[in-house]
């Protein structure tokens, strides 16, 4: 027994495809800006997979290499996660001690 998709209005085909092309440049944006720019993208890619065969195979290549650049000991997970809080702990302090007013 096959499961038969039933068709989408093609007002939500539409909403699908124009969410998903956004978040792909989203996250070809966040590759150059600080920000999880592959995640992004393979939100992207999932939701175009609704609609595409093509975003479908991307996405499963999009998430293997998420796999590959990932860390995979639990310790170097920590220690990423601590160097990103340890800089966003200076990046405040910094901003706290140089003040709104020696800005231009």
């Amino acid at each position: 027994m096959t499961l038969e998709r039933q068709p989408r209005p093609l007002v939500v085909r539409g909403l699908i495809v124009l969410g998903g092309f956004a978040l792909v440049a989203l996250g070809g944006l966040l590759l150059v800006l600080p920000g999880p720019g592959l995640l992004v993208i393979a939100a992207g890619l999932g939701l175009l997979s609704l609609e595409f065969r093509w975003a479908a195979r991307l996405r499963r290549s999009v998430v293997a290499r998420m796999q590959r650049i990932t860390p995979r000991k639990r310790s170097h997970r920590l220690a990423s996660l601590t160097l990103v809080i340890a800089v966003a702990i200076a990046a405040t302090v910094v901003a706290i001690l140089v003040g709104p007013g020696l800005l231009p």
